[in-house]
């Protein structure tokens, strides 16, 4: 199992926002990580807002996913970042 290490600068303290970046990171829980290098733990998401959005109040997001391991309670990448957007995440 992978330890998810979450590194935004989105303002989640807005409930509407909040909601919808904890319903996004569900379904990026679901994606099948195939990508991972062999001695992965652990993968760092760094949210960014997306450019796509399809009505207002709808929030959508960019991630970028590095996959590393941890050391000493420090994350250490491997390989290269994964790049998705809300949609693109499996539907839960």
């Amino acid at each position: 199992m992978l330890t998810r290490i979450l590194d935004t600068g989105i303002d989640i303290s807005d409930p509407e926002i909040r909601w919808e970046l904890e319903t996004d990171l569900r379904r990026m829980d679901r994606l099948p990580h195939d990508d991972v290098p062999e001695n992965a733990d652990a993968y760092m998401v760094k949210v960014t807002p997306s450019v796509r959005t399809y009505m207002p109040g709808l929030h959508r997001f960019r991630f970028e996913l590095q996959y590393g391991r941890m050391n000493n309670g420090a994350f250490e990448p491997e390989g290269k970042p994964a790049l998705y957007q809300t949609e693109t995440l499996p539907m839960i």
